[in-house]
């Protein structure tokens, strides 16, 4: 079930939140489902989980407040920090499905960066000229397994 949270606008020269909507994943994390819209700047990216925590705003209203970035709930987030350089078979939000090496693993930006080894789709980018690495956010990963 969607919730509202409220997302820190950045920028603004005075607190300012935009309302989103989110759904709950675990006690006070919440999974952004709204889309950053044109001209603003928000504190944490949409898709991603934040933790929340009661505000009392000058209106005096509540509400929820993401305050940081959590995401240590993800599923996959402790095993991909735990076998930093190991190798993974995932598959990826957009169909790819890949052996790759996990190179790190960034709690603050919510994503990891991987050698790729193999996939099954057609890559526009020749790695071997360059030793180029790839990025990939938390919340685009469908699933990771160890390679054994």
């Amino acid at each position: 079930m969607d919730s509202v949270i409220y997302m820190p606008l950045l920028g603004e020269g005075t607190d300012c939140w935009r309302p989103v909507r989110s759904v709950q994943v675990d006690e006070g994390v919440f999974e952004v489902l709204d889309q950053l819209r044109e001209g603003e700047s928000w504190a944490f990216a949409p898709g991603s989980r934040v933790r929340c925590r009661n505000h009392v705003f000058t209106t005096g209203e509540q509400g929820l407040v993401a305050f940081e970035y959590a995401v240590a709930s993800n599923p996959y987030y402790q095993l991909l920090k735990k076998h930093e350089r190991e190798m993974f078979r995932a598959v990826f939000a957009d169909g790819e499905e890949a052996v790759i090496r996990v190179l790190h693993v960034d709690e603050q930006y919510e994503d990891f960066i991987y050698d790729l080894v193999s996939t099954n789709l057609e890559r526009d980018v020749d790695r071997s000229a360059n030793g180029a690495a790839y990025v990939l956010k938390f919340a685009d990963l469908v699933s990771a397994r160890l390679e054994e």
